[in-house]
């Protein structure tokens, strides 16, 4: 008897091939094959559908990959969450039925699915689009379904590949295919799509939120690095720079505001999740949960780690640990602007819009208080007297676990944070439980950098390698780099890609394809110092940039102990989710040791 089983994959084509009655009736808000996209206000109607499916959050309105960016030594989610069971590994217990996982994998190929049935569908009505019109609508589709299988094959290695919508027997019968397979395939999608938007005149940002050359491009050099194709890489990320469309922002943090995402000054922003500024919902709570305890309405519960804090380097663009100017005692000073830009610490004087009305003397409607996890007291400026005022009751007080008044999820609290809050996406001119402001997915500065990787592992180290990576550091205001050998260079890219993409979901798939995911998330995680009269010890850094801590770990804030462990190879993919082996155990078997 065939099982009944119709979860993740099963379910999803279940619903989009029809196979009841009910089910038959034409979608809302996605394409049908065989009664749809007859002409062109279909086919964008269709397309629309398939962009709705690309929209990934967990939980919530957490955009998915900020989430994912949880599970990795760059950040630390608050204790019981499905994202900090991830990133502990040995110890989360990480079990195959987890919550960030299946989500992924569900969310991905429902993209999948969406985008098989957008591209099956336009046949219907070929004949009567013009063929340039044509042609950018599929390309927009062939982009987007590989944004959904970049995704899952760096999380999950071989997965099935649909170049077409299959039925539900195909479904439970069908097989892992090898990534180098499918990354051939998508090879040959994303140029037909470069094609098809060059042929359609198509402009360089579509509009806000929307996939385009650059785009398609890009994800063919993201793919590219998966499998370690360095050529092909450094070949995508070059056509992207001559097409002489795209170029970085001025201001690095304009990028991460509402309104400096739409003048996004010379095109940096590529491709992001956007929400409607026209009704309430969906909001992007990634700020939200970045607000810490002692201000008004916050929710903080994902935390920068002291792993990121310590890549910045200092303004004369020295490590930390080869500095002469930085100061352990004073950490905040003489840093690599990015530190600020993207990570609060404590002594910063953190603004933030917390009520829609105005409730003097604290808010006006700016909320705006020093960040401090040293004593029982909050620093609140007193919009009345035009003076800061030192109120006594803080949640992220260190010593608030003894006297048994902290809410234990705070910035330092036994299942929260270890010192330090998020910045980056914090726009004080929104409202914070409403933010509006797109989650970025794919921006100029990655493809610089990308451009410049490929070239170092390729070995071919030549004037455009340091002008991609120094046009990244020095929009920073950081030096020029003048390192030319290949291990030096490697190193640097490294540790630029950490601080210029934190928070921005990139992480894992670094981790993933330098293999290094077992040495750079385990070990303790680690915070602020836990007497600022006490100044820790500077870390140690691998090859690689993955700090070391041994000798500073009881000088630094740690209430939770979280020692992670992800050694074990079977670490270096996630497991596929339990309910597609237990609806295919023959041809979904489950990742290496899980």
């Amino acid at each position: 008897m065939k099982k009944l089983i119709f979860t993740g994959l099963a379910i999803t084509w279940m619903i989009g091939s029809g196979c009841q009655k009910f089910l038959d009736r034409k979608p809302l808000d996605a394409s049908s094959a065989t009664n749809f996209l007859a002409n062109q206000d279909e086919m964008e109607q269709g397309l629309t559908g398939v962009y709705a499916a690309a929209f990934w959050a967990f939980p919530n309105n957490t955009p998915l990959l900020f989430a994912v960016e949880a599970s990795t030594d760059l950040a630390i989610k608050r204790g019981g969450n499905a994202e900090d069971a991830v990133a502990m590994g040995d110890g989360g217990p990480f079990l195959v039925n987890n919550a960030l996982v299946n989500t992924c994998w569900s969310q991905a190929f429902r993209l999948v699915q969406r985008a098989n049935q957008q591209l099956a569908g336009m046949e219907n009505g070929k004949a009567n689009v013009p063929a340039a019109t044509y042609g950018r609508i599929r390309a927009e589709a062939l982009v987007l379904r590989a944004w959904a299988y970049f995704n899952l094959m760096y999380q999950f290695g071989d997965v099935p590949w649909y170049p077409k919508a299959p039925g539900v027997d195909e479904v439970l019968k069908a097989q892992r295919v090898p990534v180098a397979t499918i990354v051939a395939e998508l090879y040959k999608d994303l140029d037909e799509a470069s094609a098809a938007f060059a042929a359609a005149n198509a402009q360089p940002i579509l509009a806000n939120g929307r996939v385009n050359r650059g785009v398609a491009l890009g994800l063919k050099a993201k793919l590219a690095l998966l499998i370690k194709d360095f050529r092909t890489a450094a070949t995508a990320t070059k056509a992207v720079i001559d097409l002489n469309q795209y170029g970085l922002n001025p201001s690095y943090p304009a990028l991460f505001m509402l309104a400096g995402q739409t003048a996004n000054t010379n095109r940096e922003i590529m491709f992001n999740q956007t929400y409607p500024t026209d009704q309430l919902n969906p909001q992007n709570w990634g700020p939200i949960l970045g607000v810490p305890r002692q201000v008004t309405n916050s929710q903080s519960s994902h935390f920068p780690t002291q792993a990121l804090v310590d890549r910045y380097e200092d303004r004369n663009g020295n490590r930390i640990d080869q500095s002469t100017t930085y100061s352990p005692a004073n950490p905040r000073v003489n840093r690599d602007p990015r530190l600020r830009w993207t990570i609060y610490m404590p002594g910063d004087t953190m603004s933030y819009r917390t009520l829609t009305s105005p409730s003097l003397p604290y808010v006006n409607p700016m909320e705006r208080t020093i960040f401090n996890i040293h004593s029982n007291t909050r620093f609140r400026w007193n919009w009345t007297l035009s003076r800061y005022d030192a109120v006594t009751g803080n949640n992220d007080w260190i010593g608030a676990q003894a006297a048994g008044i902290q809410w234990q999820v705070s910035a330092t609290g036994n299942i929260g944070g270890v010192g330090y809050v998020w910045r980056k996406y914090i726009d004080s001119t929104q409202y914070i439980w409403e933010h509006k402001t797109g989650y970025i997915l794919m921006r100029y500065a990655d493809i610089m950098l990308m451009y410049a990787e490929a070239k170092v592992e390729l070995n071919e180290i030549d004037a455009t390698v340091l002008t991609a990576i120094n046009a990244v550091r020095n929009r920073a205001g950081q030096p020029s780099t003048t390192q030319n050998t290949q291990a030096a260079l490697r190193q640097l890219i490294r540790r630029e890609r950490v601080v210029e993409f934190a928070g921005e979901g990139l992480r894992l798939f670094d981790l993933r394809r330098w293999d290094i995911y077992g040495t750079a998330n385990s070990g303790p995680v680690v915070g602020f110092a836990l007497n600022p009269a006490v100044a820790p010890a500077n870390p140690t850094f691998d090859a690689n940039e993955v700090p070391n801590y041994s000798a500073s770990v009881n000088d630094r804030i740690r209430f939770r102990n979280q020692v992670r462990t992800n050694a074990n190879p079977r670490y270096k993919l996630w497991p596929i989710p339990q309910f597609e082996v237990d609806a295919n155990p023959d041809g979904m078997k489950q990742n290496k040791d899980w």
